[in-house]
């Protein structure tokens, strides 16, 4: 990626934070990066090309981070440590408001919709991967469906930032990933099952 082009993403996503999807214009957009309007038509069909790209670009900048530290978790407690040093990262970087109002300004039908559709099950597939290495072993694995719980909980993941956006309360995710916490320490002592030998 040229460094215009990364530079014009950035722009998009800081403009998405600042002014919301309404307000994030070509114009807004330039004047967050310090470059001529005519810059994004260079790098882009339109405004519509551009957000897509912003979208899969910080999308795939989290995942890949979200991959590189949960790759060896497969206790609970320390999945929610991670879980809320990542969360808290993406409130720092903006990615949760940009992705917050993409999904509120997303046409359905649109390119924008279909990318939306496309990271969303990135992230369950992340989910998936998490709970599977979770409950490895143990006695319920035979009664979660991961594929549902793993969707519910992005969902959930969005839904509770869209409530923290809405009444401005940020305690809201410390009280949720600190009840998350005391659910994990007793997971983790439910013991494996261990396999029988044959």
């Amino acid at each position: 990626m040229s460094d215009t082009r990364g530079r014009v993403l950035d722009a998009a996503l800081s403009c998405l934070v600042a002014h919301g999807f309404g307000g994030t214009t070509a114009r807004a957009i330039a004047q967050a990066g310090g470059f001529a309007p005519g810059v994004i038509y260079y790098h882009f069909t339109d405004l519509d090309d551009l957000l897509v790209a912003t979208l899969a670009h910080t999308c795939e900048a989290r995942a890949k981070r979200y991959r590189a530290e949960l790759s060896d978790v497969d206790r609970a407690g320390r999945a929610v440590e991670v879980l809320r040093t990542l969360y808290d990262e993406d409130t720092a970087v903006g990615h949760i408001a940009a992705v917050q109002e993409i999904y509120a300004g997303a046409r359905p039908g649109s390119r924008l919709a279909a990318q939306l559709s496309l990271e969303t099950r990135r992230w369950e597939e992340l989910a998936e991967e998490l709970l599977t290495a979770l409950l490895r072993g143990k006695p319920l694995a035979s009664v979660v469906r991961v594929p549902v719980v793993a969707s519910a909980a992005v969902a959930f993941y969005l839904g509770m930032e869209t409530l923290t956006h809405l009444d401005g309360d940020r305690s809201r995710p410390a009280a949720l990933f600190d009840q998350a916490a005391r659910i994990a320490t007793v997971f983790d002592r439910i013991p494996r099952l261990r396999r029988r030998s044959s």
